[in-house]
């Protein structure tokens, strides 16, 4: 018979440290550890010492999300919507330019690169039915000023559905249209069409053929 190991609590394996050993299991001695993370995790003595073991499970998540970041970011829809940011804030010829980098809107250093935005991401709600958005219309692109919300939120905000004041007040065209009960295009047909703001809001709907 082998001499017996003697592991003591405090001691470290990888990312577990031992608080006291548990029964055996099949005449394999196992320990009751703590992760770095804060997690418990029961684990055989010959796979702690091996390193077979090294965390709670915590350690394999977190290399298998960079995995997935080097092999599935690319293409993916989070990426797509890192490279469309990049774009309208720093490429001239991109057709939202004017309306991000033309009027000096940028994107944080360090999300110039994938991984620190991805990360940043997954880590702060991101969904694959949520849409990237800025708090404050005129800031940066930065993590204290962006948020994953519906896409039916963001439509609320986007510039295209233009900011517009009336009798002192200033809202989006959808706010507006909610307001005076117009559908969002009835309202932006007859302001492309070249009416003013007053009497695109004051004209009732069907009163011209226009509508």
């Amino acid at each position: 018979m082998g001499k017996r190991v003697n592991i003591q609590p405090g001691e470290r394996f990888g990312r577990l440290t031992i608080i006291h050993e548990v029964e055996k299991r099949n005449k394999k001695r196992y320990f009751l550890c703590e992760c770095d993370c804060g997690n418990t995790r029961e684990v055989r003595l010959v796979a702690l010492r091996s390193g077979e073991i090294k965390s709670c499970g915590c350690l394999r998540n977190e290399q298998n999300r960079v995995a997935n970041l080097k092999h599935g970011g690319w293409g993916s829809r989070l990426y797509r919507i890192w490279h469309s940011m990049k774009q309208r804030c720093l490429n001239p010829n991109d057709s939202s330019y004017i309306h991000y980098g033309a009027r000096g809107i940028e994107v944080w250093k360090d999300w110039l690169d994938f991984e620190s935005f991805y990360q940043w991401a997954v880590n702060n709600g991101y969904e694959d039915h949520l849409t990237l958005e800025r708090k404050n219309v005129n800031g940066n692109y930065e993590p204290s000023n962006c948020e994953w919300i519906p896409q039916s939120e963001q439509l609320n905000n986007t510039r295209r559905s233009r900011l517009i004041t009336y009798n002192d007040k200033t809202q989006n065209l959808k706010q507006w249209a909610d307001e005076l009960g117009f559908t969002y295009k009835q309202l932006q047909k007859r302001l492309d069409s070249g009416w003013t703001v007053e009497r695109a809001f004051n004209t009732p709907i069907g009163s011209v053929s226009h509508d």
